[in-house]
């Protein structure tokens, strides 16, 4: 056999936290079905909160290490992370905070950074198991694209996409983790041993379908209210504006994203154009940048609405800026304003330029009935993402 074939190379260490998560279990996925690397393949490892997700982790072939920041001291983290590798090439933090008090949310995100600074310390310390030179971490530091706050609607005539330079306005909810992100930003290099990157994806769909779930769930609760009142369904109804943008992507799509980065800085390099040295490495390119990750396009709320309404049987599809006097009865609209009316639209030219990646899934509207089947058997199933949008929605962000 030749030696220098794959199945002799060291692989490179991944470590999602939050592997058993929406965004962290597609993540994990990306990275272990990512083919045509120049040099190695990616092992990887998740850490997971609870070991009841343990065996769902597995499963998928990620290795589960079950720790947690909010309840175990961080010393005991990182230690059980660094028993099943002592050098990390990439670690991506996709973990949310247990509990929704900004006091509890900011501990979260400043252990976070510190379980980064101590696996990293140990990790530029430590000659790589294939026996070459230490490795510096590279952090894929999640956060979201509401950090930007909202844009003007479809059709306005001063609508601009959010760009990685446009003025930072997150909603509550989400400031916390911005804050996180940024602050993470602000301390990678060098003098703490890790590299970072701050990844901003927009609403994402498939699968469990995190909040386009909430899309379904709001189609089918209009649809059992007017059957409760004896009436055929015939109208899908919206207190939001029709041109409002819904702007997302497919978790898979996402996903790759975040493989692209990883990809960019770990192999590839550009020749020097002067001709006096070796290929320069492309890391410095991808660290220290932030990075929006969106669809090709955006939908309206119109694409979105009517496909809802095909889907759940409403023979008159569509009706927008609906007043509540006049919405359906026993249908929490009010939280649904957090799906439907939150309009924005997002360049992720950057991310596309550089890397090459390209987003390769149908767009929500288009893929309606896929989309829902996938949401209901993973509703039937259990699944924890959708239990815990369901809490969302009706103001339950944790205790």
């Amino acid at each position: 056999m030749d030696n220098t074939s794959p199945a002799n190379l060291h692989p490179l260490t991944v470590l999602v936290i939050g592997a058993n998560g929406y965004l962290g279990s597609a993540v994990s996925s990306a990275f272990l079905r990512a083919s045509n690397l120049p040099a190695s393949n990616f092992r990887v490892y998740g850490l997971i909160r609870r070991s009841s997700s343990a065996r769902a982790v597995a499963l998928r072939e990620v290795i589960p290490i079950v720790a947690s920041l909010s309840s175990d001291s961080l010393a005991a983290v990182t230690q059980s992370v660094l028993a099943h590798s002592r050098t990390w090439d990439v670690i991506v933090l996709c973990t949310e905070p247990s509990q929704s008090d900004p006091v509890a949310q900011t501990q979260h995100w400043h252990d976070a950074l510190n379980l980064m600074r101590g696996l990293a310390k140990v990790s530029v310390s430590t000659p790589s198991a294939g026996g070459g030179k230490a490795v510096t971490p590279l952090i894929l530091w999640s956060s979201g694209c509401k950090d930007y706050g909202i844009t003007k609607l479809h059709g306005d005539p001063d609508l601009q996409p959010h760009t990685e330079s446009s003025p930072l306005d997150p909603p509550d909810v989400v400031r916390c983790r911005m804050g996180g992100a940024l602050r993470a930003l602000d301390v990678g290099g060098t003098d703490v041993g890790f590299d970072v990157a701050v990844v901003r994806a927009s609403p994402i769909c498939g699968y469990s379908g995190s909040y386009y779930g909430a899309a379904l769930e709001y189609a089918a609760a209009c649809a059992a209210s007017e059957m409760e009142n004896g009436k055929k369904a015939k109208v899908l109804k919206f207190t939001a504006n029709a041109n409002t943008i819904m702007h997302g992507i497919h978790a898979d799509d996402c996903a790759d994203a975040y493989v692209a980065l990883a990809r960019t800085a770990l192999f590839d390099s550009l020749d020097d154009e002067a001709g006096n040295g070796a290929p320069r490495s492309r890391r410095g390119e991808v660290v220290g940048q932030i990075f929006n990750i969106s669809g090709r396009r955006y939908e309206t709320l119109m694409e979105v609405g009517a496909a809802l309404a095909t889907e759940h049987g409403f023979p008159e599809e569509t009706q927008f800026n609906v007043t509540a006097i006049d919405m359906p009865q026993n249908v929490n609209y009010q939280s649904s304003e957090f799906v439907f009316g939150y309009s924005q639209w997002v360049s992720s030219e950057k991310i596309r330029v550089l890397t090459g990646w390209r987003d390769k899934r149908p767009l929500f509207s288009e893929n309606i009935h896929t989309y829902r089947l996938a949401y209901e058997a993973a509703k039937d199933a259990g699944d924890q993402n959708v239990e815990t949008i369901k809490k969302r929605m009706v103001g339950d962000w944790g205790n």
